[in-house]
């Protein structure tokens, strides 16, 4: 939870990997497989096409 709240707060994949003592490659791969789920919502004022 710790490397996917610091990457949201924005800091780098780097950062995070030297905190954690691991690699950057590593990272990346936390954050793509247990990050937010990032949701298609439609925009306010945008007609939804039937």
């Amino acid at each position: 939870m710790a490397i996917l709240r610091a990457r949201e707060e924005g800091a780098t994949f780097g950062a995070i990997a030297e905190a954690a003592g691991t690699s950057s490659q590593a990272v990346q791969e936390i954050v793509r497989r247990h990050g937010p789920v990032k949701r298609s919502e439609p925009k306010a004022g945008v007609a939804d096409p039937v």
